[in-house]
């Protein structure tokens, strides 16, 4: 006797400028303001312990990318339409050439800083002997990749998670409501934490690089439980923005009394289950260019950052002395640096990320995708 295969749960057409589209971009400002606080007047951790806390926006991207590609592929990738070796290619494809770009960019500013006599902020990341493993993306190995474009570590963990994606999303259809899905991702985030502590001393969500598997895969499962939660939990727009907004109270509340990090991930994944279920029917204003900026602004910060502290504020402050003593100045300075990353990050996804992800896509892989779920670039796309 033979069992019918059940019917794939439908997924609503991903519309871009909604809520979580918005919160990758607040959470890509996290990761800068997280990286340049210590290029303050008063390094910002000094200032409130959140600001030693930008781990937890790394956690949240790690979620969220499983949660999205669930979302935008999982249904042509459990019905066959796109193979688990096309999909990981695609997904190769979105984050190697731009990681590969970045750092070829970050190598001829270190070069050209050196030529010129200037020392780039934090010259100690940018040592020769660790770029082979940048370049290899050998974070998830531990075998090291810590230093240079520090972010590109979630590339590596990423990519592995990527490869499993296609039978873990399968091995999802079978939890048959949103209680199993949940009851399901709340295991693996206390199970990792009980483990991680008790094997490596550490708490699973801020791991060294050389455990980025380990912090990364946990994370990314769970983002597939809230997938398979949104997809079968019926959820009202009105019950989805309660959840989604008791979430966000939770954990601004927790990082400002410095609460446990598990906490906060708890909150983040309510967030997560919230917004995602909540339909966009209006789109927030800036929203989805903020979403396209995302991941580039993640990825360049270190280069913008270098630049900025290491060359350009150094000789504003030649020129301009009240620019280092005066305190609105100086925290002036500071914060048009955290602008300038933006801007970079905008020109960046107009001119170099964006049209070659065009070009990718129209060579290798729009003729055999025409059959899958159609997604205007969703937000997978921009996720790390």
């Amino acid at each position: 006797m033979t069992t019918a295969t059940p019917a794939l749960p439908p997924s609503p057409a991903l519309v871009r400028g909604g809520a979580l589209d918005a919160l990758r971009f607040l959470a890509s400002m996290f990761v800068v303001l997280f990286h340049f606080g210590d290029e303050a007047p008063i390094p910002l951790h000094a200032l409130h312990s959140v600001w030693e806390r930008g781990y937890l926006a790394t956690d949240f991207f790690l979620m969220l990318s499983g949660f999205v590609l669930a979302r935008a592929y999982g249904a042509g990738v459990a019905s066959g339409r796109i193979t688990p070796a096309r999909f990981w290619l695609k997904r190769f494809a979105r984050s190697y050439p731009t990681h590969l770009i970045t750092l070829l960019i970050l190598v001829l500013l270190v070069l050209e800083a050196s030529a010129i006599g200037r020392t780039p902020a934090h010259a100690e990341r940018f040592e020769w002997s660790g770029l082979p493993a940048q370049i290899l993306l050998l974070h998830a190995f531990g075998l090291g990749g810590g230093q240079w474009n520090i972010p590109a570590w979630t590339l590596s963990a990423l990519l592995i998670c990527y490869a499993f994606f296609p039978w873990l999303w399968r091995s999802m259809l079978r939890l048959s409501g949103a209680l199993p899905a949940l009851a399901l991702g709340l295991g693996v985030l206390v199970g990792g934490q009980a483990l991680s502590l008790l094997l490596l001393h550490h708490s699973l969500f801020d791991l060294p690089f050389q455990w980025a598997m380990v912090r990364a895969a946990p994370l990314f499962l769970v983002g597939l439980t809230l997938a398979r939660a949104v997809e079968t939990g019926g959820w009202s727009p009105r019950t989805a923005r309660l959840i989604g907004l008791g979430g966000g109270v939770v954990l601004l509340a927790n990082v400002a009394v410095a609460g446990p990090d598990m906490i906060s991930v708890l909150a983040i994944c309510v967030v997560v289950l919230g917004c995602g279920a909540l339909p966009t029917t209006r789109p927030i204003p800036g929203a989805a260019w903020g979403a396209r900026v995302s991941f580039c602004l993640f990825m360049t910060h270190t280069i913008t950052g270098a630049v900025w502290f290491g060359v350009i504020q150094p000789l504003i402050e030649q020129l301009h002395p009240a620019a280092a003593t005066v305190a609105w100045q100086a925290w002036s300075l500071w914060g048009l640096g955290l602008l300038a990353a933006v801007v970079a990050a905008d020109l960046y996804n107009r001119w170099i990320d964006a049209p070659l992800q065009r070009a990718i896509r129209r060579r290798w892989f729009a003729p055999a995708d025409v059959s899958a779920r159609p997604d205007p670039r969703p937000a997978a796309e921009q996720s790390v």
